[in-house]
């Protein structure tokens, strides 16, 4: 975590801040999930979000919800479930009527991406290690 420009908090690394905190004190929520997200904490990135998502009902969030849903089952080894939520959260994570948020959801989609790809290669551990770091 690092200090941005004007008071503004951000959450990122050298590319780039990913999650700014901008809006960050509206929606804590966005930022706990970037935190477990970015420990590898899966399941509670899911139960940290779910909140927000029940208040707004927008899909990037419920798409970041799954995401973080499939990945903790790769670690469980539960493929299956990880397919459904990868895909779920795909459709979710494109959608365009998406509210802004200061998580980049194309980013996002594009992890899911990969992260499809190496279940249907065999390979779906090494996907985790590679997740972007929020």
């Amino acid at each position: 975590m690092s200090v941005g420009g004007a008071g503004e908090r951000t959450l990122g690394d050298q590319n780039g801040p990913r999650v700014t905190g901008s809006n960050a004190p509206g929606e804590p929520e966005v930022a706990a999930f970037a935190r477990c997200w970015n420990d590898g904490e899966f399941f509670l990135a899911h139960e940290v979000l779910e909140g927000l998502w029940m208040r707004r009902r927008d899909d990037g969030l419920r798409g970041l919800i799954q995401l973080a849903v499939a990945v903790y089952h790769i670690e469980h080894g539960n493929l299956k479930g990880a397919r459904i939520m990868i895909e779920r959260a795909r459709a979710r994570l494109a959608n365009p009527a998406n509210a802004p948020l200061a998580i980049d959801l194309a980013m996002m989609d594009r992890y899911a991406e990969s992260v499809d790809a190496a279940l249907r290669s065999g390979e779906p551990r090494d996907a985790i290690a590679a997740r972007p770091k929020l």
